[in-house]
């Protein structure tokens, strides 16, 4: 009886010896077959992805080639980040398309009345192509009411407002920063910095560059002085660098406006105070209005409009200037470039239509001559 119970016992053991056997052998076919199954797979998407990229290739994103060229509504909506092309570059042609270069993006105004009711762009001025550039300019740092409404005031009472909130607040860091950096004390203590006015430093281009829509190279310069010894004369480098690189900072990217200030409320003056209705009846009226009817419309959109828009030299003049820059929390440096003449009477003078030279040196020497005035020639 022992023997016949231990007969089935071995034959189960054979069985299993045998599946163990199988299965070891089984193992190199099936490493084998998944090595063929895998290769096979990646020549057939290599093969696939080298027919399909000579044959049909692929469009670059749009984020890279279809950097916008106006800033209309839909640009409005958008960031500089959106778009790949405008980050990759470090000096990239944004909006607007009229003004020759702009080094970075324009933050959109929400609070500008102006433009917000519908009747006027974010850069209104077109018709000119003389001086529009450099009046579009101007629109992405001041209010329209600057240099159109009749102030309360002379000189003019300004103030910043925020671009996020449409209410007033301080002067834009990046003001602050160039301000600190420029005046007396700022130069004898960077001169010999402390770990201290490093820290200071950083912190404040920081700021600025998150003020400033994200701007990258007020960013980078926050990331280049964090990275230096302040004792060392690469931040001594740094420095002289950043009083020149400033500067070009300073269009569109102060999270910021300048605008008048309006007495009666405190805040500042965004639009025409009261012409609600005004304006519906014009947007509702305008493409059927004969002229006389479209004049009378115009009149009481714009009960405070100046007769005549503000002149360069109004503001941007040493003497008596119609804009208190300093009120305005502007530092003495930028004081001193802002009243430099030289540019806006420049402009002035393309503005009232006279002819502009451009010296020997950029235009050919033939036509040069051919174009100076009598009274400049040898």
């Amino acid at each position: 009886m022992a023997e016949a119970k231990s007969i089935p016992r071995r034959a189960s053991g054979g069985r299993l010896r045998r599946l163990g056997k199988a299965a070891l052998r089984a193992i190199p076919r099936l490493y084998a077959v998944a090595v063929i199954v895998i290769v096979v797979w990646l020549s057939y998407r290599a093969l696939a992805y080298l027919v399909v990229s000579l044959f049909t290739p692929s469009r670059a994103p749009a984020q890279i080639t279809e950097i916008p060229t106006h800033l209309d509504e839909a640009v409005l909506r958008t960031r500089r980040a959106d778009w790949r092309g405008v980050e990759a570059s470090a000096h990239p042609r944004v909006p607007p398309a009229r003004y020759h270069r702009i080094d970075g993006w324009i933050q959109p105004d929400r609070f500008n009345g102006c433009a917000q009711a519908g009747c006027h762009r974010a850069f209104p001025h077109a018709h000119r192509p003389e001086v529009r550039a450099f009046l579009n300019m101007h629109a992405t740092s001041v209010h329209c009411g600057v240099c159109h409404l009749l102030g309360e005031a002379e000189p003019l009472v300004a103030a910043w407002y925020s671009l996020d909130s449409g209410r007033l607040r301080s002067a834009p860091t990046v003001l602050e920063v160039f301000g600190w950096m420029t005046s007396d004390e700022g130069r004898r203590q960077l001169a010999e910095p402390s770990r201290a006015d490093q820290t200071r430093l950083v912190s404040l281009l920081r700021a600025a560059a998150r003020e400033g829509n994200d701007e990258p190279v007020l960013r980078e310069m926050a990331d280049h002085f964090a990275a230096v010894r302040h004792a060392s004369p690469d931040f001594q480098r740094l420095v002289e660098a950043a009083r020149e690189a400033l500067p070009r900072r300073f269009r569109g990217e102060y999270g910021a406006k300048l605008a008048l200030v309006d007495r009666a409320t405190g805040g500042p003056l965004l639009n025409h105070p009261g012409t609600e209705a005004a304006v519906r009846a014009y947007l509702r009226e305008a493409d059927t209005a004969d002229e006389s009817r479209r004049a009378t419309l115009l009149a009481a959109v714009h009960p405070r409009r100046r007769p005549q828009a503000l002149h360069c030299t109004d503001c941007h003049r040493v003497e008596k200037p119609l804009l208190d820059f300093a009120a305005a929390g502007y530092p003495p440096a930028r004081i001193d470039m802002l009243t430099t003449p030289v540019v806006f009477r420049m402009i002035e003078h393309i503005a009232s239509g006279q002819p502009f030279y451009l010296p020997t040196f950029v235009s050919p020497a033939e036509e040069s001559e051919r174009t100076r005035p009598d009274s400049l020639r040898p």
